[in-house]
């Protein structure tokens, strides 16, 4: 029997609400968040709620996930994704913030 591909293989979280994507942007794995963010589109998931602005339990995003790391890599790669869907950028990356009112800036290392 096949699975949801949408419901279970992306959208899927573990304990702390994290997708693969968010653990792949945690890791700085550029490359898988390049095919998560392609394959994404092939099995028609909402690229721009499911997995860009997506959150965690606590509120973070992949873009928070980036900055706690401070992976200037990664956080380019979600710019540019963000650009190809045409995110307002400002007001969904740059000032989302967390459950506790925190924004990615707070976050840098």
């Amino acid at each position: 029997m096949q699975g949801n591909l949408k419901g279970d293989l992306f959208l899927s979280r573990n304990n702390n609400g994290r997708t693969a994507w968010d653990i792949a942007a945690g890791h700085g794995f550029g490359d898988i968040l390049q095919k998560l963010w392609r394959w994404g589109g092939e099995v028609q998931i909402n690229l721009k709620d499911d997995l860009l602005l997506g959150k965690t339990v606590t509120g973070l995003t992949a873009w928070h996930v980036a900055a706690l790391k401070g992976n200037e890599e990664i956080s380019q790669k979600l710019w540019c994704c963000g650009r190809e869907i045409q995110v307002y950028l400002q007001d969904d990356l740059l000032l989302a913030k967390t459950e506790t009112g925190l924004m990615a800036w707070h976050l840098t290392t």
